[in-house]
């Protein structure tokens, strides 16, 4: 038991040194990220150079959608990583540029092609906490229209510009059914759906109670009368008493 608790202790020890390490490599990363583009583009590989105009119309929607919804988009275009991956980068940088969760930051590495997105999957979704939060299940459903809508290897700047409107329309899209009332025929069907909803529940519970009491009124006891063994008299299966009166003969008359 004692060497049990030791080894429960340097376990202990071992995993809170190895938190530490990754904490402090993930801060160090962080510190040394560049500063967010004040565009929403950071082209480090020149691979805009022959198309600016894309570069102008990407960044216009980028800033459109931060100054309408406060929601933070940015593109970074590397030409090789060699210490890290997309994704990796993707993700250092959306901690260093999007703390607080209201935004992505997508990486594209021009030399394989390799796209990374980061985005926050573990903190608070909910309205009151950041307004300009979109939810995890809505990002994820954003990000898999926009790759459906163009080619999956993003081989050139005409498909790099049409992810990014793609994704900034599907932000701009939910932020406006966000903030728009349901119609009223909406609200009515949706009354009568939870009417209908409670009333099937109701005749449910109806019928579970009959069944119920059906089953309890089965098993109440019952009583007969115990066979006798006795032979048939008078008529009687099972027999029976014989009483006999006798009366005085009337008084003589006088």
């Amino acid at each position: 038991m004692i060497r049990l608790k030791h080894w429960w202790a340097i376990w202990l020890c071992v995993g809170s040194l190895a938190a530490q390490a990754h904490a402090q490599a993930l801060s160090e990363s962080t510190e040394h990220s560049p500063a967010p583009p004040a565009f929403g583009v950071l082209d480090q590989s020149g691979f805009f150079n022959r198309n600016p105009g894309a570069l102008k119309r990407i960044s216009e929607q980028i800033r459109k959608l931060e100054q309408k919804h406060g929601y933070r988009l940015f593109l970074v275009l590397e030409p090789v990583l060699i210490a890290t991956s997309a994704p990796e980068r993707a993700s250092e940088l959306r901690q260093a540029w999007v703390p607080d969760g209201n935004g992505l930051v997508v990486v594209f590495e021009s030399d394989s092609r390799n796209l990374g997105i980061g985005r926050d999957m573990t903190s608070d979704q909910s309205r009151t906490a950041n307004a300009s939060r979109v939810p995890s299940y809505e990002t994820t459903s954003i990000l898999t229209r926009a790759m459906e809508a163009v080619d999956s290897k993003l081989s050139s700047d005409l498909d790099i510009e049409s992810f990014m409107i793609q994704l900034t329309s599907g932000f701009e899209a939910y932020f406006k059914r966000r903030e728009t009332p349901p119609p009223a025929e909406r609200s009515m069907k949706i009354g009568l759906l939870v009417v209908g909803t409670l009333s099937l529940l109701g005749l449910g519970a109806i019928g579970v109670g009959g069944l119920v009491r059906h089953s309890g009124m089965a098993g109440v006891r019952r009583f007969r009368f115990p066979v006798v063994d006795r032979p048939e008299r008078l008529g009687a299966p099972c027999g029976g008493n014989v009483t006999s009166r006798r009366f005085a003969p009337p008084a003589p008359r006088s």
